[in-house]
């Protein structure tokens, strides 16, 4: 098809209906409009229409001649080009019009034959308060097309859902709306160049009263951080040392997850303190206030800008995020060499308090320089990755489309759904299916529009006709049998759906339940006055003077709106899904920040979390979590000993201080090793657990870990060839607990790498050296040129092949809450011996180098043990080693889940099994997950697919993007399809029927060898494999043959 000469018919009808930009005015993700005014337009748009905008005769016409006459090619087809004018709003001393009735005499003249003006009530996105208190400018309305109050800015000519040109579109249609837009844009551009806009300096300041505010109140900046850091690290905050609190600050700095809470809780408070500065300032505190301030003239409206950009200009910058975080702390304690070593002032954490206008200083531009260079990284990473899902859900969608039974189904002939979206409407014709006030008071319109007659005034013919055609009747009687058997039963299940039953686009009346509900209780509660009994009279009912309807009147308008809505067979359903996803994950942030005010619930957000439902389906997630929900009737109490009893519980989180003293004998290296732990009263009632426990923990689990890390660090190679030993042959190690201490979470095991010393990452390089020829082996082979899988496909990869057989063990053990690792060793060896406690000790540690333990029986504070080594042995910094085992040693977990939140429970990792057995406490039909692999294990596919829409729609929901939910349904089901959980990658692909498909995705040679050797053919039916020999794709326009007639006889 070429632009300029459409070269067949198929082409020159595309050219026509689908390509011009009219058609193009609402865009498929959600339906929303895509085209709008912007800018200066939008400046001109609140000058234009506000009550103090009049023009004289020579202006009126002036500006209506220069935005209508050059649409007369498309408006006043057929009818004379005169242009209709009205009668001025002021006669003496002079006759004037107002910016309103320019508005009103274009909507006389663009109104199509036979429709009626335009009623529409909505809201201007400039509050009506900014022009003077109790101003009722905020609202707009339009009575039977006369423009009677409110403001014409964003939400009425910008690209906005429900404002005048998207009701243009619904009533008067594509041509007209699209019309709209070039004469708006016209008329404004003619209104700037009589009314110039501009913004100057004087637009920027501050009074000297607001100034002296700002100042004021930035004064106590440095309180805030002060109080702050006292508060947390428990210091009070009248007399504070500074000695102290720098040292208990280094302490919090040096802990990763310390210094991430407090950060989260730093960002808060100086998130208020800058609202608080901005409430000072803005916009009382301005020169010159809107209308005047052309800046706020244009934040306002909606134009350019927001109040953010004001602020920083005029207020101050505040605090420069770096992926969720303040800017980090050095190795010194500082965060630039010009502060203090642990600063507390919010200033040396990144908080910028001066603004623009005057400008900031070297510190501060550094730190703002830092949050610009991030936001360009993400960009710059995030375009391939969103690239690349796109391809990916397009490449495994491509053939999907709607066929002449409203099924979805792909290019093989494989259903997907029984309706689109299970309702079979367009994304993009539904919006204003639910808009019943819009609907009712523009009825006459709306109808002449859905009957599609433009030329016959009476439209009774037309509508006899249809009702004819389309079985009138048939589908409205069985909704409504349906809905008097879910009324009576309050089951959904009591009837048959309608839909299924009556084709919707045949059937006139065959509605979703949804969409039937919604309708009944407008119907029935009548908000807006507008449905009046059959005899009553229908002129200027209710209080805003619309015509009437009846019910029944009413019910047929909705129900031939609703079959105008259906989707179009040939729809090529698939494509547009698969753009629905891919074009706004683009404006999703790709780094994972926390969830705010809650240091430990970190979770995968954004795109990584979108490649990790949809492209690899994963069956272990990044961050697994659960939300459970409490029974109403658990009191705080015991929902607090329930969360301490799931919570994963270190043994460091028990100890005070640890203390080794080193003694050097000619024979030998002895160490003792003092563990300090909290009073027992304190952490008996803060973990739940009992001395007994901690004891059992100390013998069984802390003194052979502590064995095996110093025996590491004392010969590294032998350690590791152990190890490997160990994992590659599932060779148990002697003493060493199987339970729940193995499957210490990912976290903690990342905390481990983390802090071990460099003679193990020295020994790991072989390992990586191993894989790294491996891969590039495996790639010779397969001789292509495609994006190797990244850092976090690579490790889902590598975490699903070492938990396979890990995770279902763990699932069938760990059925209890709260069960302890040394107790569960307890219970197997009990039995075998009572030989007293010599021989526990021996079983705890079986070592010959540890020569005593003790533990403090009756108080529970201490436990020293006793460590011998021969004098070759090397050197050792044992205390590092003692705090990572400490930090390594579980004393209570549930399997597989970390720590939980109070009230919520939000709980880290999954595990139902647990859970069910506690239904006293929970609510064990509400449990939710975001590991959509284990929710399909556990409760089914349809559980699954349920799923798999939640987590997406949270995914784009957290980042204010709408997509539209029909797109989700339809990824979902073809990703479940097989009842399973299939990715959109080479993996999910190999079911495709069609080689071409395949080969043209990724590993062309593979799959062009698998087709080969199994004597595989392709039958043309994708889209992919027609592309390949250059035919019509099959989706679409092309999913049809267009009968050219040619000469009779």
């Amino acid at each position: 098809m070429n632009m300029h000469l459409p070269q067949n018919e198929v082409a020159r009808a595309e050219a026509k209906e689908i390509a011009n930009t009219d058609s193009q005015y609402l865009v498929p993700t959600s339906g929303k409009p895509l085209r709008g005014l912007i800018q200066d337009h939008l400046v001109m748009g609140v000058w234009l229409t506000n009550r103090d905008t009049m023009f004289t005769r020579d202006e009126y016409q002036q500006l209506l001649y220069s935005c209508l006459l050059p649409e007369r090619n498309t408006l006043f087809k057929g009818r004379s080009s005169r242009i209709i004018t009205l009668p001025p709003s002021v006669m003496k001393p002079k006759r004037l019009w107002t910016g309103k009735q320019v508005i009103t005499t274009i909507l006389e003249n663009i109104k199509p034959k036979f429709f009626h003006g335009l009623t529409l009530y909505s809201k201007s996105k400039t509050p009506g308060d900014s022009w003077y208190p109790g101003c009722e400018e905020g609202q707009v309305i339009f009575h039977d097309g006369y423009f009677v109050s409110g403001i014409l800015d964003k939400n009425q000519l910008g690209p906005t859902e429900f404002g005048l040109i998207h009701s243009l579109y619904e009533i008067y249609g594509p041509t007209v709306a699209g019309s709209m837009l070039s004469i708006m844009g016209r008329l404004l551009t003619k209104f700037l160049h009589m009314r110039a806009h501009t913004c100057g300096m004087d637009d920027l300041l501050l009074t000297p009263e607001g100034d002296a505010k700002r100042r004021g109140v930035l004064k106590g900046s440095k309180k805030v951080g002060k109080d702050l850091s006292a508060e947390y690290v428990g210091l009070e905050k009248e007399n504070v040392n500074s000695t102290e609190l720098a040292a208990r600050l280094e302490a919090v700095l040096r802990d990763e997850n310390k210094s991430r809470t407090l950060d989260l809780k730093a960002n808060a408070q100086t998130k208020n303190f800058t609202s608080r500065v901005i409430g000072q300032c803005l916009p009382s505190g301005l020169q010159k206030h809107f209308p005047k301030n052309n800046f706020q003239a244009m934040t306002v409206s909606g134009a350019k800008g927001s109040d953010v950009n004001a602020s920083q200009i005029s207020c101050l910058l505040g605090q420069q995020v770096l992926e969720g975080r303040r800017v980090p702390v050095m190795v010194s304690g500082k965060t630039l060499p010009c502060f203090k070593p642990f600063e507390t002032d919010v200033r040396a954490g990144g908080y910028v308090t001066d603004r623009f206008l005057t400008g900031v200083r070297p510190q501060e531009y550094f730190f703002h320089c830092m949050a610009g260079r991030e936001g360009l990284i993400d960009t710059a990473v995030k375009t391939s990755r969103s690239g690349y899902l796109q391809r990916c859900l397009i490449k495994g969608m491509e053939g999907i489309q709607v066929h002449y039974d409203n099924t979805v189904r792909d290019s093989d002939g494989s259903l997907v759904q029984f309706l689109y979206g299970e309702d079979a409407l367009d994304v993009s014709k539904q919006k204003h299916l639910k808009q019943f006030k819009f609907l009712a008071q523009n009825i006459n319109s709306v109808v002449r529009k859905l009957t599609d007659d433009l030329v016959n005034e009476d439209l009774g013919p037309r509508i006899q006709k249809l009702s004819e055609h389309l079985n009138l009747g048939v589908g409205s009687e069985h909704m409504k049998k349906s809905m008097k058997k879910y009324k009576k039963t309050g089951d959904l299940g009591a009837s048959d759906v309608t839909m299924s039953q009556y084709s919707p686009s045949r059937y006139l009346g065959s509605v979703s339940e949804n969409f039937a509900l919604a309708r009944e209780k407008y119907l029935t509660e009548d908000p807006d006055g507008i449905i009046v009994g059959s005899k009553r009279s229908k002129y200027l009912v209710g209080s805003q003077m619309s015509r009437g309807l009846d019910k029944s009147e009413f019910r047929h308008l909705m129900a031939l709106k609703y079959l105008r809505s259906v989707v179009d067979p040939g729809e090529a359903v698939g494509i547009i899904a698969g753009q629905s996803i891919g074009e706004p994950s683009t404006q999703m942030t790709l780094n994972t920040f926390h969830l705010a005010g809650h240091a430990t619930k970190n979770v995968t957000l954004g795109i990584p979390r979108l490649r990790e439902i949809v492209m690899t389906a994963s069956a272990t997630i990044a961050t697994p979590t659960m939300t459970l929900t409490l029974r109403p009737e658990t009191s705080d109490r015991e929902a607090e000993i329930f969360a301490k009893q799931c919570s994963k519980l270190l043994l460091s989180e028990v100890i005070d201080k640890v203390s080794i003293t080193e003694n050097l004998t000619k024979t030998s290296k002895e160490y003792l090793l003092r563990l300090e732990l909290f009073p027992a009263a304190d952490y008996e009632e803060e973990y739940s657990i009992t001395k007994r426990q901690v004891l059992n923990i100390l013998k069984k689990v802390f003194l052979n870990q502590l064995e095996r890390a110093i025996n590491k660090v004392l010969n590294p190679k032998k350690a590791k060839s152990k190890e490997r030993i160990g994992k590659d042959d599932a060779m148990p190690n002697i003493g060493e607990s199987a339970g729940p201490t193995e499957e210490a979470p990912r976290i903690a095991r990342a905390a481990a790498a983390d802090t071990e010393d460099g003679d193990a990452i020295s020994d790991d390089e072989g390992d990586d050296d191993d894989a790294t020829n491996v891969k590039q082996r495996s790639r010779k082979s397969e001789a292509v040129s495609y994006d190797n899988p990244d850092d976090d496909e690579e490790e889902i990869s590598r975490r699903a092949q070492a938990s396979d057989g890990e995770e279902e063990d763990g699932e069938q053990t760990d059925e209890g809450l709260g069960t302890d690792a040394g107790m569960q060793e307890d219970g197997n060896t009990a039995e075998k011996t009572k030989a007293g406690k010599k021989t526990t000790i021996s079983r705890g540690w079986n070592s010959d180098n540890i020569k005593k333990f003790e533990f403090d029986k009756e108080g529970g504070q201490w436990c020293e043990v006793k460590l011998q080594y021969p004098v070759e042995a090397p050197k050792v910094l044992m205390l590092p080693i003692v705090e990572k085992v400490c930090r390594e040693t579980v004393i209570h977990e549930l399997g597989g889940i970390g720590s939980v939140a109070k009230r919520k429970l939000a709980v880290e990792g999954v595990n139902f099994a647990a859970f069910w057995n506690e239904q006293d406490t929970i609510d064990p039909n509400t449990l939710e997950t975001n590991d959509i692999a284990a929710l399909l294990r556990v409760y089914g596919v349809e559980a699954a697919r349920a799923n798999i829409i939640k987590e997406m729609n949270a995914v784009f929901g957290g980042h204010g993007i709408s997509v539209d939910i029909r797109h989700l349904n339809l990824i979902a089901d073809i990703m479940t399809r097989g009842g399973g959980f299939t990715p959109f990658n080479r993996q999910g692909l190999k079911t495709s029927v069609s080689p071409f498909l395949k080969m043209s995705f990724e590993t062309t040679s593979n799959f062009l060898t698998e087709a080969i050797g199994e004597g595989d053919f392709d039958d043309l039916t994708s889209p992919s494999s027609r592309i390949v020999l250059g035919k019509l794709s099959g989706v679409g326009s092309g999913s049809f043959d267009v009968l050219v007639g040619g000469l009779r006889g």
